[in-house]
């Protein structure tokens, strides 16, 4: 009886090592890791690199639910590459089932007016919509979106623009800041545009940081009503304190006194959000182009907006060439000429005037 027993209990410790053994788990983890790599790989686009990486956050161990996900993706109209990128940056989407879990956002989106072209890139952009609560996370922000907003195709296009707005608890984390802006007198038009032209800073600005700048932009004799003070307040918003001590450092380089920036700023605020590199170029070719000079920057600063290689230069040589033979007077203003749109303006100065000035179809073409 005791021999009996004592077989038994070693066949037991042998069965039981078997499973507890770390170098037999070590193997088995190691086949589904390599399986896991090879299929990122081979099925999903993934560079080895990144299909390490993102083995990290899934383990596969067959690729029946993987392939049905591809498949999915694949009939919804995306891309391989937006696939690949998808998967790269959330891996852990081939464990679901796509019908349950993805196809119920999906015509949800689809039901308020996302087209598929918006779908896909909405998605590829922020794949985590696909895995986050419909009922819980993904109707409230869009509904609270929509009540900023006003409509569908407003919602849309500002999700477009922040494809991580919608899975957020918006109503919690841009709730008081809407209030801090209803309470300073700024109308809901307002924040609505500043929604949609600030929506990370937005979301990301903490309360007393919006409060700071709110009171800066007061102080600057922006009123909440005018149009332009909820893009004062995007851009002081948006920028550090040090960022803009030194831009306004540069401003002061065009001979502009403090008043004098500050003048310019409150007829066009976008002009701090501008890189210095741009600044200083069109600093630089203002200053020395004959017929204009930096106080045409003043009068106007919306020139700064427009871009000195493609619009800028080209226009204004193409001015120069029929000022020269007297086609057109001197008091011409370059912001009227670089407001037309392309064809526009072909037809105005170049089409109509190439016979009797040939030089401004080559001035075009040499630009």
């Amino acid at each position: 009886m005791f021999r009996f027993v004592h077989k038994n209990l070693i066949r037991i410790e042998t069965h039981l090592c078997f499973f507890q053994n770390p170098c037999l788990k070590s193997i088995s983890t190691t086949k589904a890791s390599d399986f896991t790599v090879s299929y990122l790989m081979n099925s999903c686009g993934l560079s080895p690199d990144s299909a390490l990486k993102a083995s990290k956050w899934v383990q596969l161990k067959t690729s029946e639910n993987p392939d049905s996900v591809l498949s999915f993706f694949k009939n919804h109209g995306f891309t391989d590459t937006q696939i690949t990128k998808m998967i790269s940056f959330r891996p852990e989407l081939l464990k679901f089932n796509p019908d349950k879990t993805m196809k119920p956002k999906m015509d949800f989106l689809r039901d308020v007016g996302f087209s598929t072209p918006d779908l896909t890139f909405l998605l590829s952009k922020n794949p985590n919509i696909l895995t986050n609560s419909l009922d819980n996370q993904i109707v409230p922000a869009y509904g609270f979106l929509k009540g900023i907003l006003g409509t569908d195709e407003a919602v849309i296009l500002t999700a477009k623009r922040a494809p991580w707005l919608l899975p957020n608890a918006l109503h919690k984390v841009m709730g008081s800041k809407i209030g801090l802006l209803q309470d300073h007198g700024v109308p809901n038009s307002s924040i609505s545009a500043l929604i949609k032209r600030k929506s990370r800073c937005f979301l990301s600005v903490r309360l007393d940081r919006l409060t700071v700048a709110l009171t800066k932009v007061e102080a600057m004799g922006f009123k909440p009503s005018s149009s332009l003070f909820h893009v004062a307040l995007g851009t002081i918003m948006s920028i550090s304190e040090s960022i803009w001590e030194e831009k306004f450092e540069l401003y002061g380089s065009f001979g502009w006194s403090e008043d004098d920036i500050l003048s310019v700023f409150k007829k066009q605020p976008r002009i701090m959000e501008l890189s210095k590199d741009k600044i200083r170029k069109m600093r630089d070719f203002f200053s020395k182009e004959p017929g204009l000079g930096l106080s045409v920057i003043s009068h106007c600063p919306n020139l700064l907006l427009f871009s000195l290689e493609k619009t800028i230069i080209p226009r204004w040589s193409v001015i120069c060439v029929l000022m020269s033979h007297g086609i057109l007077n001197k008091d011409v203003k370059l912001y009227t000429i670089c407001i037309l749109k392309e064809e526009k303006f072909l037809e105005k100065y170049v089409i109509k005037y190439q016979e009797k000035v040939p030089q401004v179809l080559q001035t075009v073409i040499g630009g």
